[in-house]
């Protein structure tokens, strides 16, 4: 009788002391943790096979929504029927689909397959996905 109000005892301080445990000070997942390419960004490196073409990006800027759509401007220029997805669930690969500019337009360079290779709160950085292409590139979120 002994041992099971002893068991009793400890049951109740283990649950008394799990209840009184500190709140986590981690922070919860947002939006923009959950989906980093959401946001206004310019192209702040773009190497394409040992090449630097970071100057053609000169005063584009993208703004990719929560919904997967994407509008750049510059140039003169609107593009307003781009998008973008993730497509693989930890976010890790993205597709950016370009519409509307001339085939000589620096921007069919971004039309492709990217890897996300890492991101912070003010940067993206990329890898093209396609093996055969060895291009990178960094957005700096403005």
């Amino acid at each position: 009788m002994k041992n099971l109000k002893f068991a009793a005892i400890i049951l109740l301080i283990a649950m008394l002391g799990g209840a009184c445990k500190k709140d986590s000070t981690t922070p919860s997942v947002t939006t923009a943790a959950s989906n980093p390419i959401v946001g206004n960004w310019k192209v702040s490196s773009f190497i394409k096979d040992s090449v630097d073409l970071t100057n053609q990006f000169n005063g584009y800027t993208f703004t990719c929504n929560s919904n997967g759509g994407m509008t750049i401007q510059g140039n003169s220029n609107n593009y307003n029927n781009c998008s973008w997805n993730n497509n693989s669930n930890n976010n890790s690969m993205c597709h950016f689909h370009i519409m509307d500019c001339g085939n000589n337009s620096v921007l069919w360079e971004c039309d492709d397959d990217w890897d996300l290779t890492n991101h912070d709160t003010q940067h993206c950085y990329f890898s093209n996905h396609n093996p055969n292409h060895h291009n990178t590139m960094t957005w700096i979120k403005i």
